[in-house]
Parts: structure tokens; sequence; C-alpha cells
């Protein structure tokens, strides 16, 4: 084994073959979407910093969805590997599939504003399904699909219907295709981690061609998250990557991140318990006494009650734990 592979093996565990660093950016990317999401629920006046889908400018909080979709492929690679030769599999991620989908469909009233329509959760059921099923490609054919689904959006610029994307939350169903090459590509470096280490020769000439096609694409089309265009969706996995090598390099210092590893191993159940205990009493609320969200709390308030609300999310995780999984592995890819 070489001392790149010596190196990437430090960080995973010994009993599930885990890879730290996932985990670890999978729990901040998390934690992000659920500060930005409630924050800019209950102020009005956030400043520039905190905003994010706002028309013709980027944010920060823009790139923490894609942060969250890359960190599940990146994920998703591990749990291929590790269950793909099961002869339930197909079955098994069919019924991951469901799962996401059916929480996806209960929470959208909520979460996208609309029975049925699209929200985080469906995203990343769809993007799930359909990496899977793509996965056994060779990694450079699923590059030239990624350049497909780049050239695309070409004829949505030319049939004048890219505003199809405005009209529903994260885009509606259509935008599933355009957020698809993020969870891909982390799926694609994933793999090159298990195989041959995060800065393998394949895992490089992958992170070149994606840049290539956002210099590329950013010159054609303007980086724009509402209108999911291919040059912000390049980009998010450009500044996805980066963050990802940065906690990488971090971990092979501090040697440990216990929390954000044990909050990135629950993702689903975090973002639900945000809805059940706040958003969607809030959402009720609102309603009530005829109220309109985003709400006028000052924005250092909202910042307060939006770490206090993660602060309990991990308590309450801990506490079903403790009470009902104690000796159970949770696991949501």
């Amino acid at each position: 084994m070489s001392q790149v592979q010596n190196q990437e093996q430090c960080h995973k565990t010994e009993n599930n073959c885990r890879y730290k660093p996932i985990d670890t950016f999978r729990g901040f990317s998390i934690l992000a979407m659920v500060f930005f999401t409630v924050t800019l629920r209950l102020s009005r006046d956030l400043p520039d910093i905190l905003r994010h889908n706002v028309w013709g400018s980027l944010h920060v909080g823009d790139f923490v969805l894609p942060f969250f979709l890359f960190s599940s492929g990146l994920s998703l690679a591990f749990y291929i590997s590790k269950n793909e030769q099961l002869k339930d599999f197909f079955q098994n991620v069919t019924k991951r599939f469901i799962k996401l989908a059916f929480v996806g469909i209960l929470l959208s009233y909520f979460s996208a504003y609309g029975f049925f329509e699209m929200d985080e959760v469906m995203l990343c059921a769809f993007c799930f399904i359909i990496c899977i099923l793509i996965n056994r490609f060779d990694y450079r054919i699923n590059l030239c699909l990624i350049l497909t689904i780049n050239l695309s959006y070409l004829l949505l610029l030319y049939l004048k219907i890219q505003d199809i994307f405005i009209e529903h939350y994260l885009g509606g169903y259509p935008a599933i295709v355009y957020y698809l090459p993020v969870m891909l590509v982390g799926l694609l470096l994933g793999n090159g981690i298990i195989s041959d280490g995060l800065y393998c020769k394949k895992n490089n000439i992958i992170i070149s061609t994606i840049f290539v096609f956002f210099l590329i694409f950013w010159f054609l089309i303007p980086i724009h998250k509402l209108t999911v265009t291919p040059s912000f969706i390049m980009l998010s996995i450009i500044v996805s990557y980066l963050i990802f090598v940065f906690i990488e390099m971090i971990l092979k210092v501090v040697k440990s991140s216990k929390e954000l590893d044990y909050i990135g191993k629950k993702p689903l159940r975090y973002w639900i318990m945000m809805y059940i205990f706040f958003l969607i009493p809030l959402k009720l609320y609102t309603v009530t006494v005829n109220l309109k969200i985003p709400l006028e709390i000052n924005w250092t308030i909202a910042i307060v009650i939006s770490f206090i609300l993660m602060i309990c999310l991990w308590g309450l995780s801990h506490i079903i734990d403790y009470l009902y999984f104690e000796k159970k592995e949770i696991k949501i890819f």
C-alpha cells in the first residue's frame, strides 16, 4: 500500500471503514443548511453576507446545498463499496429512495411551499438513485455526461425558457438534472479515495476537468443560483472540493471532530427535527396570527436563535440515540 493510501486509511474507523473527513464535511454542511434556512425565515434585515437565493447576486449561503450534495456523493461511494455485493442491494437502494421521497413529500408544503414540490430531501433522493444507476460507468463517461448536461443548458437559453426554474423552490424538478453533477462528482471522487486515495491521478483529472468546464461555461453563462446555471454548479463543485480538502488537512493535525462526525452520520434526522420542532410550528403560528415569513426579528437575535436551535437539535439527537438506538447503528446515506 502506498504512503498516500496509508494516510487515507488513518481517517477510517476500524469497524465500518468510514472516511472521517466525509462525515465531518457532511456535518458541517447540514449545520450550515440549518443555520441559513432558519435565519432566512426569522429576519427580513439580514446583512448581505447572510442572505441567499437573491436574484442577480451570489452569496455564501447559495453554496450550502451543493456542499451537502457533494458530501453525500462522497459518502455514497463508501456505501456502494460496502454493500453493492449484497443480494438485496438494489432492494435496499429502492427502500432508501422511497424513504427519502416520502419524507420530501411530507415536508414539501413547509419546505418547498407546496405539496409535491421539490425540496432539498427530494432533490437528494433523485440524485441518489440516479448516481446509483450510473456509478458502474467509467469516470470518463460520467464526465462526458456532465458536459452533456451543461451543454443542454444552452438549449434552454436558445429557447428562452431558463426562467422555468424561478417558478419553483430550488428550481423545481427540472433542476434535478443540473444539480446532479454535484453529487455525481462527489461520488466519482469518493470512488477514487477508496481505490487510490484523495489525490490520486483519476481524482486530479476529474477536478481539473470540472475546473475547465467552469471556465468555459462561466464565459458563456453567468453564475446564477436561481436559474441553476452550469457555471454556478461547476463553481459549487470546486468550492466544495476545496473545503473538503481543507477539512481533510485539518483532521490530519487535529485528529478529532467527534461531534461534527456524529451530526454528519445523521443529516436526515437533523433536517426532519428542524421542521418538526421549529419550522412547522413557526409556520402554523404565523398563519394563526396573520404574520408573514420572514419575520421582522433583528438579525442578531435571529442568529442567536439559530445557534440555540442547532444545540437543541444536537441534544435531542443524543436523547433519541440513548432511548432507542443506543446499540444500533443508524444508516443514512
